[in-house]
């Protein structure tokens, strides 16, 4: 009897071994169990889309599945973030939270706002800058400002769409420089650098990486950068500050999770992006490709996403644009 319940114990605790590896196993292969979608509501081409197509290809690495990133350009990116409240929120499906992300939701009313979704990391902090045909008359941005203030309203400028952050930072700028644009807007960076090089605008503010490959090239002249020095990538630019204009402003680009994901996934997914940043694989991709980097953990990236909400209502509110708070 003694040795039946001896075998009856041992095989109980067998048991429980076995299925506590068994458990621990599926819990480790949970999450992530398949590809892990990143939407981009801009254009491919565009300075958002470089950085993440960029970033894509150092993460499976650390993540163990393939990163597929979906464009849904359009609407100043508002269709692409009220499609994905509607995906499932287990961490698969995740979206570019970017400065204009929230700037629009002041501009007019939007179905989500800064709150809606769950900030993961924050990857780069890129600084905008004014870029014209090559075959333009203007030199750089005194130039610019010039016949802006002789023609008002007249001088076609090309942001990434309005309400984005590209568009706000001009809006910005008009206000220290004392002239008037006529804003064009796009559907994202990359048409944007396209109508600059076809000559269908006479200047764009776009950003780095977006332009970084045209003025290479040739096709597009830099007419001043909005940064308090030069960038070291691009010493032979000039800062706007440098030409008289006191000003500089700049654009963050990050990952966000969907409202209701669990923490520990969201966790995870940052730890990954985490450390395909610190690969020197992607520093070599990003430095080429012009993407300046800027490490924020998940509870850095919130707080800098809810400052930036506030400065930007008060810039709205202030210069009484769009149709929001009127």
């Amino acid at each position: 009897m003694k040795r039946f319940i001896r075998l009856g114990i041992i095989g109980t605790v067998f048991l429980c071994l076995v299925f506590s590896v068994i458990a621990e196993g599926k819990q480790e292969e949970k999450f992530p169990t398949r590809e892990v979608e990143i939407m981009v509501p801009w254009a491919a081409g565009g300075a958002t889309d470089i950085v993440f197509r960029t970033f894509t290809t150092v993460i499976p690495k650390y993540l163990g599945v393939p990163i597929i990133i979906t464009n849904k350009p359009g609407g100043a990116a508002v269709p692409g973030y009220v499609e994905a409240m509607t995906k499932k929120p287990d961490g698969h499906y995740i979206v570019a939270w970017c400065t204009p992300s929230i700037t629009v939701t002041h501009m007019q009313q939007t179905p989500y706002d800064a709150s809606s979704f769950e900030p993961i990391i924050n990857i780069s902090t890129a600084p905008v800058w004014f870029l014209a045909p090559a075959k333009s008359p203007y030199k750089d941005l005194r130039d610019l400002v010039a016949d802006a203030k002789k023609r008002p309203g007249q001088v076609n400028l090309g942001n990434a769409g309005s309400g984005g952050g590209t568009h706000m930072i001009a809006l910005a700028f008009e206000t220290v420089a004392g002239c008037k644009f006529n804003h064009v807007p796009h559907a994202g960076g990359g048409p944007t650098v396209t109508a600059a090089v076809a000559g269908q605008v006479d200047a764009i503010t776009v950003g780095p990486p977006e332009g970084v490959a045209q003025l290479e090239a040739g096709q597009l002249k830099c007419l001043g950068v909005f940064t308090d020095k030069r960038l070291a990538q691009f010493p032979n630019y000039p800062t706007a500050k440098e030409l008289g204009f006191d000003f500089a402003m700049g654009q963050w680009r990050g990952l966000a999770a969907l409202k209701g994901t669990p923490p520990e996934r969201i966790k995870k997914l940052h730890d990954a992006f985490k450390a395909a940043m610190d690969d020197p694989e992607f520093k070599a991709l990003a430095d080429k490709a012009g993407i300046i980097l800027d490490y924020r953990n998940t509870a850095d990236f919130k707080k800098l996403v809810e400052r930036e909400n506030q400065f930007y209502e008060t810039i709205v509110k202030t210069a009484k644009l769009g149709s929001k708070y009127k």
